[in-house]
């Protein structure tokens, strides 16, 4: 995110204006702001477990290696 920066459909939208979707949708600046920065925390989470399953993978072929020989 970049500071006070939120976008609706691609559009800059500034504190005080509305975000009005397709369907009637429509969400305040700070609503949208709060929006964006949850899809980001989910974009982070899901990188995390992404490598926590790499790296438990990892471990476990390594495990299955040594316990072969």
């Amino acid at each position: 995110m970049n500071g006070e920066a939120v976008e609706c459909d691609g559009s800059p939208v500034s504190p005080g204006q509305w975000c009005v979707r397709a369907g009637g949708e429509s969400l305040s600046h700070d609503e949208e702001k709060e929006n964006a920065a949850r899809g980001e925390l989910v974009g982070y989470a899901g990188v995390g477990l992404g490598a926590l399953g790499v790296v438990v993978f990892i471990s476990e072929g390594i495990t299955t290696l040594r316990g072969n020989h």
